[in-house]
């Protein structure tokens, strides 16, 4: 088993770095070629398509706290537990795009639908990485990652280099999206369930876990744009677009320890599943260790690069290395918590990761109302966000210190 995780992790990382180099060369050569204004109006519908997950109200994250536990019974209904919830989360997804219609986004009827439909048919390839990797199929997964992660930069820089407009890279994402339905299509065949009387019992189950996993993700994804929020409404589309440009760049530190933490995560619930706390206690003392060397290593090649970058590439934005070096920080710090939240939530400890969310949550606003009514430099908000997140970081890592030492007896 740890050989062959191991091989999943390393197939993790290639991804993702082929990914981000891909995805980083595509973000420049964008960046550099479009206007300040331009680029602050992608920022901002990025922003909102980024909240409308939200909508699925718990159903994704119930599946993945359910589905290990579901496949542990070996009673048969695993199947008719995931296409419930494909079903459902789809439907869900369709409500998604028709309350993005509301939004003023700035840009033309045809793309609004290009948008939608990206995002409705997205659905499908996210829920079934989540099948495969319930089953420990992480090969199969990775496989459609890579098409998700690896073409979709390839067809965005292709069609953008084409048309060197905002619009191309909606319509590019639709492609590659097309693209890895497909891919996922042939792993793992739609099927369309019918609602029945189990139906409900099933959705009822994906609720009662899901929605309190939802809620913290809900904050956490709030807790992440929320200083972008701040300055839309109280700076400049130029201030906007420079913290966007940074605050995209820094977040694929975190995007990196994502794409390593995934096959560890799938472990750890099933360990919980299993009332095996020995192994969970080990699984996450050597995840850690090892995130902490790739974290370094990460952030240090960032933030050296970083200047040259703006330098030789970009030719904008310049005097946002110190708001890079903050942002970075912070994604370190939304990744080191990663293993400790897992845990938490397996163990259906959700109030007390609420309450603690309600805290960095509150404390943040209130920081970052005090940054926009002074009208200081944008890079305040970034010390605003590290504030509250190593305080996040001390309270999450001391509860789970405290309940594994119960459950270990050590």
């Amino acid at each position: 088993m740890v050989d062959s995780l191991r091989k999943v992790v390393i197939q993790n990382l290639a991804i993702s770095v082929a990914s981000k180099t891909l995805g980083f060369t595509s973000f420049i050569y964008i960046a550099s070629i479009v206007s300040t204004i331009e680029y602050g109006r992608f920022v901002y519908v990025t922003m909102l398509v980024g909240l409308l997950p939200l909508f699925q109200f718990g159903s994704t994250q119930g599946c993945l706290v359910l589905l290990p536990k579901v496949i542990s019974k070996k009673d048969g209904a695993t199947d008719d537990f995931f296409w419930t919830y494909n079903t459902f989360s789809h439907l869900l997804q369709f409500l998604a795009v028709f309350a993005l219609t509301f939004f003023d986004l700035g840009v033309k009827p045809d793309i609004l639908i290009v948008i939608g439909f990206n995002f409705l048919a997205s659905k499908y390839a996210e829920n079934v990485q989540i099948y495969l990797n319930g089953h420990l199929q992480f090969k199969e997964s990775n496989v459609i990652k890579s098409w998700d992660q690896i073409v979709r930069p390839i067809v965005v820089l292709t069609l953008f280099s084409s048309y060197k407009n905002i619009e191309s890279i909606f319509i590019a994402q639709l492609l590659a999206t097309i693209i890895t339905f497909v891919v996922a299509n042939y792993y793992v065949g739609l099927k369309v369930v019918s609602f029945e009387k189990k139906s409900f019992f099933t959705i009822k189950k994906l609720y009662r876990t899901g929605f309190f996993v939802y809620l913290v993700w809900a904050f956490d994804i709030v807790f992440r744009t929320v200083d972008r929020w701040f300055v839309a409404q109280f700076y400049s589309l130029d201030d906007l677009a420079a913290y966007g440009f940074v605050s995209t760049l820094a977040m694929n530190v975190w995007l990196l320890a994502m794409s390593f933490f995934a096959p560890y995560s799938q472990l750890l619930y099933k360990y919980v599943a299993e009332n095996n706390f020995i192994e969970v206690e080990s699984l996450v003392l050597s995840t850690n260790k090892k995130l902490y060397i790739l974290l370094f290593m990460i952030s240090l090649i960032a933030i050296i690069l970083y200047p040259y970058v703006l330098k030789y590439f970009v030719h904008k934005y310049t005097g946002t290395e110190f708001l890079f070096l903050f942002l970075v920080l912070t994604s370190v710090l939304l990744s080191v918590n990663n293993m400790y939240i897992y845990y938490m939530i397996s163990n259906n400890f959700f109030i007390v990761l609420l309450k603690y969310q309600v805290i960095i949550l509150i404390l943040n606003l209130f920081l970052n109302g005090l940054i926009a009514s002074m009208h200081l430099d944008i890079v305040f908000f970034s010390y605003s966000t590290i504030l509250t997140l190593g305080l996040y970081f001390i309270l999450v890592r001391q509860y789970y210190l405290l309940d594994i030492k119960k459950r270990t007896g050590v």
